[in-house]
């Protein structure tokens, strides 16, 4: 058994029995953790694994949020019947939109993606007599024998674990395996008969459909969802966690989301106000000196790579 293998079973051992000690308060800070976990990690399908960097992701998040609660809330539908309908609507949104993203590449592909979750953003906040407008939609909360820290906390665990099994397997697959060859050199993955921009909608339509689970969950976990879901500053969410856990590795986003919240938590009770400008030195400070991000401390990685220009 490598390392590795064995501190994940410990954490997961961890995470299990984390109920029984702690205070509903740190069950429920766990619960966004997972969260926002998924979402970076969905994210980081398409910038680690495909180069592709997506300034607009929060679009999918959104609908996948809106899916599910205007089931629940107009339709009403049981929240485990509409959940599943966060990622279905995501991925629509995502199949469409990256029809027409994936066909360019670099600062293009980035403000593209923008541009559409500006579309969704606007949609969202105009619609009123659909989505509630800026006043949201409220009371969108789970059901009786989900609605306590704890058994939501297992419930979002259990249902984050499944997709980033689903997630590590497809960047292990061989369609993972040609993403990243097209990420290197996409002319030559041409050359040797890979279609890059159907490789690259496809992990687009993954990532957004897993964006909009994420956005799902977090739905009913806040009890309401709000136009802030689709607006720019929340795509810029996962791209910061993903850097700070380092995007290299599978696991980076997921150490990216737990840092990430617990700073955010510690800086916000003292400081509120500057909590930007404290992320915004943290960020900073972990792309010039820690390059690999979080996960590259545990063995002096970042530095190394920093200092000698070596990974």
């Amino acid at each position: 058994m490598t390392s590795s293998t064995r501190a994940l079973g410990v954490l997961a051992v961890a995470l299990v029995v984390a109920p029984l000690a702690l205070p509903p308060f740190f069950l429920q800070l766990l619960t966004e953790i997972a969260i926002v976990g998924l979402f970076a990690t969905a994210f980081n399908l398409l910038m680690g694994s495909g180069g592709m960097v997506s300034f607009g992701h929060a679009a999918y998040f959104a609908l996948g949020a809106y899916a599910a609660a205007l089931l629940v809330k107009r339709a009403g539908v049981p929240m485990l019947l509409a959940l599943p309908a966060a990622p279905l609507a995501a991925a629509g949104g995502a199949l469409l939109f990256g029809f027409f993203i994936v066909r360019l590449t670099h600062t293009y592909f980035a403000m593209l993606s923008l541009a559409f979750a500006q579309i969704v953003f606007t949609v969202i906040f105009k619609w009123k007599s659909l989505t509630g407008g800026d006043d949201g939609l409220l009371d969108v909360w789970p059901p009786a024998a989900l609605k306590s820290p704890a058994a939501y906390y297992y419930f979002t665990l259990a249902i984050v674990a499944l997709s980033l099994a689903a997630l590590h397997a497809v960047g292990e697959s061989p369609f993972g395996y040609a993403l990243k060859s097209a990420r290197e050199n996409p002319r030559r993955a041409r050359f040797i008969g890979i279609n890059v921009r159907r490789l690259q909608l496809f992990a687009f339509v993954i990532s957004g459909a897993f964006s909009g689970l994420a956005g799902g969950l977090f739905a009913f976990y806040n009890g309401s969802v709000f136009p802030d879901f689709a607006y720019f500053t929340k795509s810029f969410e996962p791209l910061v966690v993903a850097l700070l856990g380092g995007p290299q590795a599978f696991f980076g986003p997921l150490a990216g989301a737990f840092g990430f919240k617990i700073l955010e938590w510690l800086v916000s009770r003292q400081w509120p106000v500057y909590w930007p400008l404290f992320l915004g030195s943290i960020v900073v400070v972990v792309i010039v000196a820690l390059p690999m991000g979080f996960v590259g401390l545990a063995g002096g990685r970042g530095w190394r790579t920093r200092l000698t220009g070596k990974t």
